[in-house]
């Protein structure tokens, strides 16, 4: 045999075969490294598409409920909010889906408060209303609240309620809860939150306070947006909320107007005549379902009368604002 064909048969040394073994190793982690740095690229902008999403959905029903607050209830009961500088806000809007309007000509629906009661405290009380159904003229409410499968109140378990001074709107306003609903009696239970409405001389001021049912908006420590306290969203940070209240009444927005944006005073409803109320900005901070580790300017971002956070923890954000004008409050005002 030659030597040639001695070589021929050889086949590939160890030194060619390692050669090709390195090679095709190379590419084979530069493979999956492009493939690893594809597949969490798209993990995380299919994530910021979902929260670009939730934001307009969530957005959406936000702006509908406040676009209709007010809505043929007395004025100053037509929202209320807590107003938080370390926490997120919780907003209440009155709920004009309880209220059928076919052929209602009244614009002060509200359950009046009986029983010659003049101011609402802080904590859980029980409210004797002259009705649960705000319609004077409508047979049909809108809720079951003790599911004997019939419609008998405007007031719903777990949702919201919006107490103020329909005589008297400069005393403010109180929001809460509503703990449970006597359809019997006419009462409801209710639990107020934040600041109370304070007590006013009687006689001459004409007290006629009302209690009216809401929607309220609220972050639980899971993250989650609730409204009348089911879930509508997860892996929301934070609501704020700022307020323009028109105290000149002269329909043009001055400075320090606002209320809760961190350049004028903190929102308090108590504090201050809702009838007055133009414009409400909310803001709602969403955020993607997992963090990206590569991502090192993720942070709480600031909002309103809240500071932004300084650590990063690689969560991408977005901040949804949405101004609204109230278009419901203001029209029976009179210009001056």
């Amino acid at each position: 045999m030659s030597e040639n064909e001695r070589k021929k048969r050889a086949g590939f040394t160890l030194i060619e075969v390692s050669i090709v073994s390195v090679l095709l190793g190379v590419l084979v982690m530069g493979a999956m490294t492009f493939f690893t740095t594809q597949k969490k690229n798209a993990s995380i902008n299919s994530q910021i598409i979902d929260v670009q999403q939730s934001s307009r959905l969530l957005g959406d029903l936000l702006e509908h409920d406040l676009r209709h607050a007010g809505l043929m209830v007395p004025e100053p009961a037509a929202f209320c909010a807590v107003d938080r500088l370390n926490a997120p806000d919780t907003l209440f809007v009155s709920d004009a889906g309880a209220i059928n309007t076919i052929d209602e000509r009244r614009h002060d629906l509200a359950g009046r408060v009986t029983g010659g009661a003049t101011n609402i405290a802080t904590g859980s009380q029980v409210l004797s209303l002259d009705t649960l159904v705000l319609e004077f003229a409508s047979p049909d409410p809108a809720y079951d609240t003790d599911a004997n499968g019939a419609a008998d109140s405007d007031f719903q378990v777990g949702a919201g309620v919006i107490v103020a001074d329909a005589g008297n709107p400069e005393r403010g306003t109180a929001c809460g809860t509503v703990d449970a609903v006597s359809a019997g009696s006419n009462q409801i239970t209710i639990t107020i939150a934040g600041s109370a409405l304070a007590a006013i001389a009687t006689g001459s001021n004409n007290v006629d306070l009302v209690a009216i049912p809401a929607h309220v908006y609220e972050i639980n420590g899971d993250s989650q947006l609730l409204r009348n306290g089911a879930t509508v969203a997860d892996d929301i940070e934070d609501l704020q909320i700022a307020v323009f209240l028109d105290d000149d009444q002269d329909r043009v927005v001055d400075a320090g107007e606002y209320r809760g944006d961190g350049v004028g005073a903190d929102f308090d409803p108590s504090a201050e005549d809702l009838s007055t109320a133009r414009i409400i900005r909310t803001n709602l901070l969403i955020r993607t379902r997992l963090e990206d580790p590569e991502n090192n300017g993720g942070r709480y971002q600031s909002s309103e009368n809240r500071a932004a956070g300084t650590v990063s923890d690689g969560y991408r954000r977005r901040l949804y604002t949405s101004t609204v004008l109230l278009r419901n409050i203001g029209s029976r005002v009179p210009s001056s």
